[in-house]
């Protein structure tokens, strides 16, 4: 009898000291574009190493969802790889700051075994517009093109029809929720063509070169290496930003604090990401 009482006594204690052990995390929450996920994946990772107070969750669905997510308040940072006019879309006294975090490039990719590496604006913008239906046509092997494109949430999206003037994309487009989706359908689609952030370029896919925005007389075509996209000699060089309410909040400004180490440039850097 005395034994067990004992025994009683010692789990007692155990779990009053597991108890007092036991730590409340305060969650800050990330929410926006697929470009930057990869990257803030990793960032959002090794910022809970650093600290024992907060706890980071992060989730997709696109820039404008990132956007509207902190209008709303369901998310403390907002990303997002387009720069939306706030005024516009929050209105007046709106409250939220941005900061520009990174740049990178959208890559235009297409099939290993396709041989059009090289594609002016005008041919980009006639291939998204359905103008341009087969490979066929411009010097390729016959074929009809399969063009990927991301949603309307996407800032990837917006970005690539504003700057090629794409006003009306092709109905028979395939519609893909993220870039990982449209890595895959190129791969497994010789016909098909698409554009991603720099971030989930892969050697599986080939990467279209592009005319320089230097060029001057002569028409030059530069891939999106990151020297080129450094310079602006790339055309697609875009800003990767955050959203937040200007209000002071303690677990933004220490994750804030923790993106202007040499950890977080680093890892943003690993990604392919050039931050000045």
């Amino acid at each position: 009898m005395r034994s067990i009482l004992s025994l009683t006594i010692l789990l007692l204690l155990f779990g009053c000291n597991s108890i007092q052990k036991s730590k409340e995390y305060e969650t800050l929450r990330l929410k926006g574009s697929e470009s930057m996920h990869e990257a803030f994946s990793t960032l959002a990772s090794d910022f809970q190493k650093q600290q024992d107070t907060l706890k980071v969750t992060l989730e997709g669905g696109g820039s404008r969802t990132g956007l509207m997510a902190i209008k709303d308040k369901t998310a403390d940072i907002g990303l997002s790889s387009f720069p939306f006019n706030l005024d516009s879309i929050l209105g007046d006294g709106h409250g939220v700051s941005q900061r520009v975090v990174a740049y990178d490039g959208i890559v235009v990719i297409n099939h290993l075994d396709n041989p059009i590496g090289k594609l002016t604006d005008h041919q980009i913008t006639n291939i998204y517009s359905g103008i341009i239906k087969d490979w066929s046509e411009i010097g390729g092997e016959p074929g009809s093109i399969m063009p990927v494109v991301r949603d309307s949430n996407s800032g990837t999206q917006r970005f690539f029809t504003e700057h090629f003037k794409i006003y009306d994309v092709t109905p028979y487009a395939i519609i893909a929720g993220e870039n990982h989706e449209i890595v895959d359908s190129v791969i497994s689609n010789k016909n098909s063509i698409g554009f991603i952030g720099y971030a989930y370029y892969t050697a599986m896919v080939k990467n279209i070169e592009l005319p320089s925005v230097q060029g001057g007389d002569s028409l030059r075509f530069v891939a999106p290496e990151p020297r080129f996209i450094d310079n602006g000699e790339y055309p697609l060089k875009r800003s990767l930003r955050i959203y937040f309410d200007g209000k002071y909040d303690a677990r933004v400004m220490a994750f804030l604090k923790y993106l202007d180490s040499d950890r977080a440039r680093d890892i943003l850097e690993s990604y392919g990401l050039i931050v000045l």
